[in-house]
């Protein structure tokens, strides 16, 4: 069979090349590349990824190399290459030194516990990350330069960031810039930039918050215990797209939010007062992945990403409209809904049932808290509040 080596060649400065990787290259029959950092070397082929492609699905007798970034096991196109061609040539990699490893060493800060990620041709989301990371290294390019990244970060209000950007780094016109998302929003860096960011505050995911640590108002609130249960029926993964629904004072976006630590939470809610409460309970909370819209739900549903699961807290009398329109958007998303009249709790059972939500499930929580009055601790109930699970289970398991 014939070899195929994908090697990282290091950063772009031919001292970062290790002397496995040049000596590979110097033994290889056809040196092929789509990297803009070889593009004056004769020796080596520098063609687009399309051509590449198709050159590797023409096997030629001897070794071919390709030549990729410093880590070929990061976010590299080595994945595809190995998985299109393995049936071709026998392959092996040939790790280099990676611009996150150059540019961790350069600024001085390990990486061993930070966040690693990419933004380079996929639709990273940054605010999620640097909400509940305190140390991230993103590599950029394409649709999201650095400069890009930095204004994303100030538009949702991630302006206490400490951020170094490196570019072009071990080139002889190499630069790094220290600043925060409102001094970097508005510069211009290099296509294949690196950026560290530094959030002290960032929060820890998956942390439950009391109800006394909601900022309230007038406006009703799912309470502690509700959440806790409503939370654990959605079953939230690390990046999924939630919608909240009637979102009050932000209480379940908040915790939704924690939980979708990778993802992100649109709070829909058609009151004023109600929206002011949670942009301040998002703040507040480092919920920078809430996303708040004044609109009356359906509205604009469209426009927004699809959900992967909803909360309804509050519908206005359109549960029948929303969860048509949500069922439309996704038909194997999961809804759970709260309820506290029975008047409620048998239209959205109704709504579930027309819809084909199948497979259904109704809790009902009675809490009752302890009070001090006088000398004596007595408990005092709470509503009974309705918990209300639909799913299409035929859907989800197919």
């Amino acid at each position: 069979m014939r070899k195929l080596f994908i090697v990282g060649f290091g950063v772009g400065n031919d001292d970062f090349r290790t002397k496995k990787a040049v000596d590979v290259i110097q033994s290889a029959d056809r040196v092929l590349t789509f990297s803009r950092f070889y593009k004056n070397d004769p020796t080596i082929e520098n063609i687009d990824l399309t051509e590449l492609m198709k050159q590797l699905n023409c096997p030629l007798s001897g070794i071919t190399v390709v030549l990729v970034g410093g880590d070929c096991c990061f976010f590299s196109i080595t994945q595809k290459i190995v998985r299109e061609f393995s049936h071709l040539y026998e392959i092996e990699l040939i790790n280099g030194i990676s611009s996150i490893q150059y540019f961790s060493a350069k600024i001085a800060v390990p990486y061993d516990d930070a966040k690693l990620i990419s933004v380079h041709g996929r639709n990273e989301r940054i605010v999620s990350h640097t909400a509940y990371n305190k140390k991230i290294f993103v590599l950029t390019g394409g649709k999201y330069k650095a400069h890009d990244l930095c204004r994303i970060l100030y538009e949702n209000g991630l302006t206490d960031v400490k951020i170094q950007i490196g570019e072009k780094l071990s080139c002889s016109d190499e630069k790094i810039v220290n600043g925060n998302p409102i001094t970097l929003k508005d510069m211009i860096f290099d296509d294949l930039s690196v950026m560290y960011i530094e959030n002290e505050s960032a929060r820890i995911p998956n942390t439950p918050i009391s109800d006394d640590d909601f900022i309230r108002g007038q406006t009703p609130m799912t309470k502690e215990e509700i959440r806790c249960v409503s939370l654990r029926k959605l079953g939230i993964l690390p990046n999924d797209i939630l919608y909240d629904i009637g979102a009050g004072t932000g209480s379940m976006s908040v915790e939704m939010a924690r939980c979708a630590f990778e993802g992100i939470v649109y709070a829909i809610e058609k009151d004023k007062e109600a929206v002011e409460l949670i942009e301040k309970n998002r703040i507040k909370h480092g919920a920078f992945n809430i996303i708040v819209l004044k609109i009356q739900a359906p509205e604009r549903f469209a426009e927004l990403p699809v959900p992967n699961k909803a909360f309804i807290g509050g519908s206005s009398g359109n549960i029948d409209t929303i969860v048509n329109v949500l069922i439309n958007m996704n038909p194997k998303i999961k809804i759970v809904a709260n309820a506290v009249s029975l008047q409620s709790l048998n239209q959205i059972l109704n709504t579930y049932s027309v819809f084909g939500l199948t497979e259904t499930e109704t809790i009902c929580v009675n809490i009752a808290k302890s009070k001090k009055v006088g000398n004596y601790d007595i408990m005092t109930a709470q509503n009974p509040i309705y918990i209300v699970t639909g799913i299409r289970r035929e859907l989800c398991e197919s």
